[in-house]
């Protein structure tokens, strides 16, 4: 039932006027997104499973980003049919990142996109607190020593799933950030190593340090605590990594396989396994 045609006639439903399907958006798993138009405006429509809460989750962050101006998407209507909830929310311009894309202009535009996101407030959103990481792999065991490192206390509100597919790109200038469903009050860090570890997957150690740079020269923050938090993503990613191939595939990254995937992960896992948290990275 949750398809692209489907979705964009409850969406019609929803807004009282007749909408026209563009294309589907396909950067992701989790919804059934659409780019549609009512003849002189576009908007996107997303669809989510059965008693999914992700628009639930999304309605009050979009109230809290909303000083990022351009940079994030507006709340037109939203509400459920059989179920399925929907949202629908002004399209920002562009489309996802070009595969010859420069990582370095990636890394850079993100880097400014995410100081940008964390100096919000994120008091009074779902609060994130790290979990010991689960299985006995070497990367496991290690995030769950590192985890007593963190620095749980200094708070922002943060994207949590932030990588360069969920970015919106006009050639190589980065003009907004979308699916917010995830955002929650946590450490900047968390944000920061997704990223990195995205960089990482793209293909480039360089582009991953460059972000952390220009990140810590934009926020004016050290963010000392990086290495650690680099260390439980890559425990996170370490059991599922080769199922992420079909969100690259979907920015039109065909190149990178699950064992593409593998491979990079593996490899700077035991990059970041040689280091020290309180060493930095």
């Amino acid at each position: 039932m949750l398809n692209p045609v489907w979705l964009v006639g409850v969406a019609s439903r929803l807004l009282g006027r007749e909408l026209s399907l563009l294309r589907e958006l396909g950067a992701g798993q989790h919804a059934v997104t659409v780019l549609v138009s009512d003849g002189l405006t576009e908007l996107v429509v997303r669809g989510f499973p059965r008693a999914d809460p992700a628009v639930g989750h999304e309605l009050p962050v979009l109230d809290r980003i909303a000083p990022l101006w351009e940079l994030v998407p507006r709340l037109v209507v939203h509400g459920h049919e059989e179920g399925y909830p929907v949202i629908v929310t002004t399209a920002l311009p562009g489309s996802t990142p070009a595969p010859d894309l420069p990582l370095d202009a990636v890394a850079k535009q993100m880097a400014s996109a995410l100081a940008r996101i964390h100096s919000l407030d994120g008091q009074g959103l779902r609060e994130d607190h790290p979990a010991p990481a689960a299985g006995e792999s070497a990367i496991a065991v290690q995030a769950r020593n590192e985890l007593k490192t963190l620095d749980l206390s200094e708070r922002v509100l943060t994207h949590h799933d932030f990588w360069c597919g969920n970015a919106v790109w006009q050639g190589d200038v980065l003009t907004g950030v979308v699916d917010w469903s995830g955002a929650r009050h946590a450490p900047r860090g968390l944000d920061i190593a997704w990223c990195r570890q995205d960089l990482i997957l793209l293909g480039s150690t360089e582009a991953a340090q460059t972000f952390l740079g220009e990140y810590r020269r934009l926020s004016g923050l050290e963010v000392s605590d990086i290495a650690a938090w680099d260390v439980l993503a890559a425990a996170q990613a370490h059991p599922v990594v080769e199922t992420w191939a079909p969100n690259y595939h979907g920015i039109g990254r065909l190149d990178i396989t699950p064992g593409v995937l593998r491979q990079r992960l593996d490899r700077w896992i035991a990059d970041i396994s040689a280091l020290k948290p309180s060493g930095g990275n």
